[in-house]
């Protein structure tokens, strides 16, 4: 890489004598130019010696991590070699380089071959690496140390012919603690390699799949957490800086929180002596200035043709939430004033100047009224928008529609502000509610009235609606009990749904009622249900919602059903005894313990099979239960209480068995140790008594504490 070193004219006058400054060549150079230069010192020989791998071989180069049992790091490209006069006047000279002519290749100071110094020169103040030339059919080994004095040496150790190709080898040993440290820089350095090299061990180095957010010419960006980096980041070459942006004149669009890479070409960008940090200079930051109005520039472009491309203004509101999310809010709030869809600004929210929005969420079946609200704009994307400009009879409207359970934006606004109305929405495709003509009941005589009413739409739920009714020709009804609720400064409606119902119960209450009526096919959808208060006298053929119901429902219920372990799952049995459950029988148990641990594996087995769901029976006894119809079910004993209740009372005899048996297991083997001590425990027990009943039998300490 050409360095871009200027030429100075000596224009001094008056000059006495003229002193050079020259460079004292010692150990304490060579260690500050070496070792005190890289902050990383695992960091600096990895992407030092693979750079040097990439400028004369591009990809053709491996990578072989050192490993637990091979600790040594190694590079082998496969490029054109050095032979013996290049070994000794650039390899083996601080800043000699061939690479100054040229803007082909990433290199130039002529130091990183010298690299591994940086990590080799510890505390013991020694190190030492190998290199390895093939050259033309010719092998030339080297090692590079540290003579007594502190300065670098290199040694040549073997010279001779090959059939290996051209190339060059470095490798050195790696401290064990290190190793990991090695393959993080891998990680870490080679990902911006295009092409990159091979790496050995296989496996050992993994990038997820890049996600590309947006790219352009010399830029592309990416979604945070899907490369190895974050923030802005320059790759000239193959190596990859992260750049300062309070060092570069720049608009503030590009954030410190934008994962994006750039490409700058090889030589636009200087570099400090490690290669660590980006050099600052003139050249650096009118590169870097160019670059990133370059990203702006693109990234308005392409945003701006993205939202042009939508047909709506909903789906140019969804593309430029979409593109523009990672940006932040002032950043966001700048673009929409720079980027429009035919003329109009992209708001976050929709004006509802002249106007009022409500929203019907897909799969709605009912509302209790229109509710103006604050609409998203990019919400509306896939919606249907309907306007309406008569309110009344919204629902039948809907329903006439056929737009129930679609997703709706719902706007209300008056006839004379219709088209400045649907003008700031982006003329969108819509639907006029009032077009939809909902068939007028005519009043032939005094009994039909407007009255509250309950309508059963799909699944059983339930509408509550004002409406004509007429009172004369009956049907069902429910009686309202107004409930003043004193917590919420309001009422809540209560309802009867039969003549012998004491107790008045909730909405919700109803509305469950009514699905499992539904669903047993004892109502229809599109019933209507008259709601009359508690002193209303109402003529004609009226009949309570569930007089009729309460038989067939009470019908579904088998009583047969309803055993000791109706509804029960091995969550209702005891962790301990379902532990005990799954063990194998016990050969020398007392014989009550086999018994109760046969029952007890009987049970466990029907709990493992026993299905919760909810059957025609569970349903219509719960339905009966919120209407207060009482349903007499048999007094059966729960097998999961009994078997608790044997266990409690072999406990009491067996003294130890409880604590065996509930012995905390935080891990499975510990499950073997607790058979382990119950086998033990019952083989003392099995032992026969002493002949003299004074005599008591001694056991030793070790088997009490294992039995305990």
């Amino acid at each position: 890489m050409k360095l871009g070193m200027k030429q100075h004219a000596h224009i001094a006058t008056g000059v006495k004598k003229e002193i050079k400054v020259a460079f004292e060549t010692n150990a304490v150079a060579f260690y500050a130019t070496f070792s005190g230069l890289a902050k990383d010192k695992i960091g600096y020989p990895m992407r030092e010696l693979s750079t040097n791998a990439w400028d004369v071989a591009r990809g053709n180069f491996e990578v072989h991590l050192p490993t637990r049992l091979n600790p040594v790091f190694r590079i082998r490209d496969y490029g054109t070699g050095m032979s013996e006069e290049a070994m000794e006047n650039v390899y083996a000279k601080p800043y000699a380089s061939t690479k100054r002519d040229t803007n082909t290749e990433v290199g130039g100071w002529g130091i990183g071959s010298k690299s591994p110094y940086a990590y080799l020169i510890g505390d013991t103040g020694s190190g030492s690496y190998n290199i390895t030339s093939y050259y033309n059919g010719r092998m030339l080994a080297y090692i590079m140390s540290l003579a007594d004095d502190g300065m670098p040496k290199m040694d040549l150790l073997h010279d001779g012919p090959t059939d290996q190709p051209n190339g060059m080898e470095v490798s050195f040993a790696v401290r064990r603690d290190d190793i990991e440290g090695f393959a993080k820089a891998a990680r870490d350095i080679l990902w911006s390699f295009q092409p990159r090299p091979t790496i050995f061990p296989e496996g050992a180095v993994t990038w997820k799949e890049p996600v590309v957010l947006s790219e352009g010419d010399n830029w592309t960006k990416y979604k945070e957490g899907s490369v190895p980096f974050y923030g802005p980041r320059v790759r000239m070459g193959c190596v990859m800086y992260p750049f300062d942006l309070d060092q570069v004149e720049t608009s503030g669009f590009l954030d410190y929180d934008d994962v994006v890479l750039f490409d700058a070409p090889i030589g636009s960008l200087k570099v400090i002596l490690s290669r660590e940090e980006l050099a600052y200079d003139e050249t650096t930051k009118t590169t870097l200035k160019s670059l990133v109005k370059q990203y702006e520039d693109s990234f308005i472009e392409q945003l701006r043709e993205k939202v042009d491309a939508a047909e709506t203004l909903f789906e140019a509101a969804a593309i430029f939430e979409k593109e523009t999310e990672t940006l932040g809010r002032s950043r966001t709030e700048r673009l929409r004033s720079i980027v429009d869809w035919q003329g109009l600004r992209i708001t976050e929210t929709l004006s509802k100047a002249n106007c009022k929005m409500d929203t019907l969420g897909e799969g709605w079946q009912q509302f209790d009224k229109f509710e103006d609200t604050t609409v998203r704009t990019q919400w509306a994307a896939d919606a249907t928008v309907v306007i309406e400009h008569n309110p009344s009879y919204s629902l039948s409207r809907f329903h006439m529609a056929q737009l129930v359970g679609k997703k709706v934006l719902w706007v209300r606004c008056k006839r004379l502000f219709r088209d400045d109305v649907l003008a700031a929405l982006g003329n969108p495709e819509v639907i006029e509610l009032d077009t939809f003509k909902v068939p007028v009941t005519k009043r032939v005589s005094k009994t039909i009235r407007k009255r509250k009413t309950i309508m059963v739409t799909s699944g059983g739920r339930l509408q509550r609606l004002t409406q004509d009714v007429d009172l004369a020709e009956g049907g069902l009804m429910v009686e309202q009990f107004p409930s003043y609720t004193r917590r919420r400064g309001g009422s809540n409606d209560f309802y009867r749904l039969h003549g012998s119902q004491t107790a008045s119960i909730s909405f919700s209450d109803v509305e469950g009622f009514v699905m499992t009526a539904f669903e047993f096919g004892l109502i229809e959808v599109g019933t209507v249900i008259l709601v009359k208060s508690q002193d209303q006298v109402v003529q004609g053929d009226w009949t309570m919602l569930a007089d009729d119901m309460i038989q067939p429902i009470r019908d579904k219920v088998n009583v047969a059903e309803f055993t000791g372990l109706h509804k029960k799952s091995l969550n209702n049995l005891n962790h301990n005894l379902q532990e005990v459950a799954k063990m194998e029988p016990f050969a020398k148990a007392p014989a009550d313990i086999k018994l109760f641990h046969e029952d007890l594996k009987t049970l466990y087995a029907q709990l493992e099979s026993n299905s919760t769901a909810s059957t025609d029976s569970d349903k219509a006894f719960a339905a009966l239960k919120k209407v207060g119809v009482e349903v007499n079910k048999p007094d059966v004993a729960c097998p999961i209480a009994a078997i608790s209740k044997r266990f409690e009372v072999l406990c009491g005899e067996y003294m130890l068995l409880k604590a065996i048996v509930e012995q905390h297991t935080y891990y499975s083997h510990r499950n073997t140790e607790k058979i382990a001590k119950l086998e033990h425990y019952f083989e003392l027990l099995s032992r026969p008594a002493a002949a003299n009943d004074n005599e008591e039998v001694e056991f030793t300490g070790a088997e009490l504490d294992q039995a305990a």
